[in-house]
């Protein structure tokens, strides 16, 4: 009787044991979880600091009653139980805070490049037909290259560039991009050298230039370095960001026409936002140019080029921007489960590729990705063409807005939204800015007054830069250019009462 008391007491002392390395074990993780999510929390710096203390001060308060309890040898076994229970659901509930983050700093890392000087120069194409023998830039050695007789500084600094790049090579002068693309898709001249704002430009004016074309290699040629940023205190003072939505789906940083011109300027004094849109053909003088054409191909010439034409033609400083691509609309409303919009117009898209025959009812409709993207693309189903499109872009975007905010998508799609955005998204706000206003925001959480304003202009046929012939645009209305400026300039000067 007494050895099997005595085994029973060995028994019972060799769970109690194990129990206890269970519950240090759990300790010292509940420990690691919240000490990293509290670091992780300071250094992004969204909370203000007061709120930040307050939270530190009850999670010791918290952890004075878990972790002495949990560690100890000795200590009731109920106790113990109780604070390992409430340290699992911390640990579950600090370690998804973490991990969001986590992937919230690397986020801003990925898409912030802050206040770093930009090059502005042209890019020009080394253009081949599709599927030829050339496979590499040095194949071309002893090709005789066409390019566009114009007599253009940057153009024959690119030519001399790739002479040195390539043995052998002679140009010869052809009257027009036109011209040299399309004798470039036939054969009729083996190799083309064109800048790469006119072969882009051309891709909505040549429906098979991507068939018969292919670009073999690039040459940069860099012009002037500039800042690409005004910076501000984004949190006392207002400020103006652009928001370029380009023309593509891949790389944000290529080559690309602008399809989404917006100015939206912030007031964090009066909690007031103004959105003002620009047709995507509005016709411009091109800063770096001197030269007119469409604003949508200001961008291939980079965004920096954009910017400064756009503070030239309203007098406005642009302090930040904000550069998207098509994968941006799309991939963020799948990432939040679609959105809703109440459409005043039915149409059906064209001229879109796979979003063609999408079709929209007047008032109320539910947007997946491919729909969202569709809807503030087209613009040909419209006799205001380019104004409608403005408005539905806006739409798009305050729906989003409000689907994206709420606190059930947040909590649920956080991590996707911000997969969604980080390859398709860049902007010259630097992650500290993003930080202040976050945290600005926690700090007051008054909500915002949301304006919106559309420049609009006439059609007409003008002769534009990138093109080198005339294409349609749409003409300037100095009234509306005027009033879309004193619309932003009452956002910027507007005071608390």
């Amino acid at each position: 009787m007494r050895s099997d008391r005595k085994e029973g007491r060995r028994r019972n002392k060799s769970t109690a044991q194990n129990s206890n390395k269970i519950y240090r074990i759990m300790a010292i993780v509940y420990s690691v979880i919240v000490a990293i999510f509290v670091v992780l929390l300071a250094w992004l710096n969204i909370l203000p600091m007061k709120y930040l203390i307050a939270l530190v001060a009850v999670l010791a308060v918290i952890s004075v009653f878990i972790v002495p309890v949990m560690y100890s040898a000795k200590g009731v076994v109920k106790r113990k139980k109780i604070a390992a229970i409430f340290a699992g659901l911390l640990i579950v509930c600090f370690g998804m805070g973490a991990y969001y983050l986590a992937g919230t700093l690397s986020f801003l890392g990925d898409v912030a490049i802050g206040n770093l000087a930009q090059d502005v120069g042209e890019e020009y194409y080394v253009i081949v037909q599709a599927d030829s023998d050339f496979k590499k830039l040095k194949n071309i050695k002893g090709e005789t290259i066409a390019t566009v007789a114009v007599q253009d500084e940057t153009y024959e600094e690119a030519k001399t560039t790739l002479q040195e790049k390539v043995d052998g090579i002679e140009f010869e002068g052809v009257t027009d991009v036109t011209t040299l693309l399309v004798g470039v898709g036939d054969g009729t001249y083996p190799v083309g050298f064109v800048s790469a704002a006119s072969y882009e430009s051309m891709k909505s004016e040549m429906d098979t230039l991507e068939e018969t074309t292919e670009v073999l290699d690039s040459i940069y040629v860099k012009v002037a370095e500039v800042s690409a940023q005004k910076a501000v205190d984004v949190t006392k003072e207002p400020f103006n960001v652009y928001v370029s939505g380009v023309d593509n789906s891949g790389n944000i940083s290529s080559a690309s026409r602008t399809d989404v011109n917006m100015i939206v300027t912030v007031n964090p004094n009066t909690h007031e936002i103004m959105i003002t849109s620009i047709p995507r053909d509005y016709y411009v003088t091109l800063a770096s140019k001197g030269a007119p054409d469409k604003l949508t191909h200001s961008s291939i010439y980079g965004i920096q080029e954009t910017v400064s034409t756009v503070e030239n033609m309203l007098g406005i400083d642009i302090n930040y921007y904000v550069k998207v691509n098509y994968n941006t609309v799309k991939q963020v409303v799948d990432a939040i489960g679609g959105i809703e919009i109440d459409s005043p117009v039915a149409f059906t898209t064209s001229g879109m590729g796979k979003l063609n025959g999408i079709t929209f009812v007047e008032g109320y409709n539910k947007l997946d990705g491919d729909m969202a993207l569709a809807y503030c693309r087209e613009r040909k189903s419209f006799l205001t063409g380019d104004m409608q499109r403005n408005e539905n872009q806006q739409r798009i975007i305050e729906a989003v807005i409000k689907k994206a905010t709420s606190s059930a998508t947040i909590l649920f799609n956080y991590g996707d939204l911000l997969d969604a955005v980080r390859a398709n998204m860049e902007t010259n706000m630097s992650s500290k800015e993003i930080s202040s206003l976050i945290k600005s925001q926690l700090l007051d959480m008054s909500g915002w007054d949301i304006s919106k304003q559309s420049i609009k202009g006439s059609g007409a046929m003008r002769h534009c830069y990138a093109l080198g012939f005339s294409a349609s645009v749409v003409l300037q209305d100095p009234i509306e250019v005027a009033n879309a400026q004193a619309g932003i300039l009452e956002v910027m000067n507007s005071t608390e009462e």
